[in-house]
């Protein structure tokens, strides 16, 4: 046993934790492992039987306020545990692995000790992004925001505060870095011209411009 297990031991000891106020994941196994099957179950029959595999028919189903011509590329389960505390706009993109919570799960730690606390905890926030948005990859979005109309949320940040209309925000925690204008005029000076119309065409055209030869 080491020297961190010793004193974790101590520690454990000395202090008596209450139990906590939700279901862990090593309570109830058997309970436990229906319940997600269920619940996996009855998604997997909305989403791909009720609604034939439309994700955005299917969030909305779930309390998602979904405006039109959406490109929704991450995974449903990445809306959270409150969906319907959740507003996008039209013309939006979320790229990959975009993650939007609405609450605050750290009060795990001390929830027990607050009046009126709920199992579910009491710290609780919107997520709106308006019209026009891309949201990069991996990019995570924290309660309480709004991002845009018009702006671009970079790949791997993480969003805590408003991004205003018009505007870059990319770094965790993200921060503004351009206005939309300025990311224009440098996407400009770096853009390729593209003649491709499949992408057939377009793999020959980016492996003869970018390796010199075609792939």
């Amino acid at each position: 046993m080491t020297t961190l297990d010793l004193q974790s031991k101590q520690l454990a000891t000395e202090t008596e934790l209450p139990a906590p106020m939700w279901d862990n994941s090593d309570r109830h196994f058997a309970g436990h492992i229906l319940r997600v099957l269920a619940k996996e179950f009855t998604a997997g029959w909305l989403r791909y039987v009720v609604f034939r595999g439309n994700k955005i028919a299917y969030l909305r189903r779930l309390g998602v306020r979904i405006g039109q011509d959406c490109d929704l590329l991450n995974s449903v389960k990445n809306f959270g545990t409150e969906p319907w505390l959740i507003e996008i706009g039209r013309r939006v993109t979320l790229a990959e692995g975009v993650i939007l919570y609405t609450h605050d799960g750290a009060n795990r730690v001390f929830r027990d000790q607050l009046p009126n606390s709920s199992r579910w905890g009491n710290r609780f926030g919107t997520i709106r992004i308006l019209d026009n948005c891309f949201i990069g990859a991996n990019a995570i979005i924290m309660p309480g925001v709004q991002i845009g109309p018009n702006s671009i949320v970079g790949a791997g940040s993480v969003v805590s505060k408003d991004v205003p209309p018009q505007t870059v925000f990319a770094g965790v925690p993200a921060q503004m870095i351009y206005t939309l204008e300025e990311y224009i005029e440098r996407y400009k000076r770096k853009m390729l011209p593209i003649e491709a119309t499949n992408r057939r065409e377009l793999r020959d055209e980016l492996t003869q411009r970018l390796w010199g030869e075609r792939r």
